[in-house]
């Protein structure tokens, strides 16, 4: 009830209205299912089994990762197959490959396989270069020096492991400069009890992030 006032107090305050049409919950296994549907009544929104994706990634994916990554790997390739039929300029290529296809993986919060990576970089590729199903095209620079800068004589180009590492090192920034926030103090209960981030320890049960 008290999430169903927020919202209530934040429409009266700002004049935009919640459409709990679209809104849905899930719950633990271990809950029922009666009471999940009790819960997601009283607020007004939709009880399902869970949520598909978000922000284009699958949500529940269990210890196995593969499903996960193939998904990705459809994204890309669904994507690419859309545009290949069309005349893009090299400038339209370049946008399309920076600012859609390399999106794709970027809220992945953990290590990518750099065999992903690979895939997604030759996936690339093809299409910078004009390559489909029926037909080869050289290829006439190496991706890893076209994701060197502009200033090196590549094209600006993301090398998604680099890049992956790089997301990782600002999460750990912030668990150091922001030690109270309600995330750090979630991951210390579960991996750094009586110790600091720096000396943590993954254990074999420990969540892909």
């Amino acid at each position: 009830m008290a999430i169903r006032y927020i919202l209530e107090d934040y429409g009266k305050a700002s004049g935009q209205a919640v459409n709990f049409g679209k809104p849905a919950m899930c719950i633990s296994p271990s809950s029922s299912t009666k009471e999940g549907e009790r819960l997601a009544a009283m607020i007004g929104i939709k009880l399902v089994e869970c949520h598909e994706s978000y922000l284009g990634l699958l949500c529940f994916f269990g210890r196995n990762k593969r499903n996960l990554f193939a998904n990705i790997i459809d994204r890309v390739w669904s994507k690419i197959k859309g545009w290949g039929e069309k005349l893009l300029s090299v400038g339209g290529k370049e946008t399309l490959v920076k600012a859609v296809i390399q999106a794709v993986p970027m809220y992945a919060i953990f290590r990518l396989p750099k065999g992903l990576t690979n895939e997604i970089h030759r996936l690339c590729a093809r299409f910078w270069w004009g390559t489909g199903n029926k037909h080869k095209k050289i290829h006439w620079c190496t991706w890893k020096r076209m994701c060197k800068p502009k200033i090196e004589g590549g094209l600006g180009f993301r090398d998604l492991e680099t890049f992956n590492r790089a997301l990782f090192a600002k999460q750990c920034w912030r668990i150091l400069k922001n030690p109270g926030s309600l995330a750090v103090k979630v991951l210390k209960v579960c991996y750094f009890r009586n110790g600091n981030f720096i000396e943590a320890k993954s254990n074999a049960d420990a969540s892909f992030v």
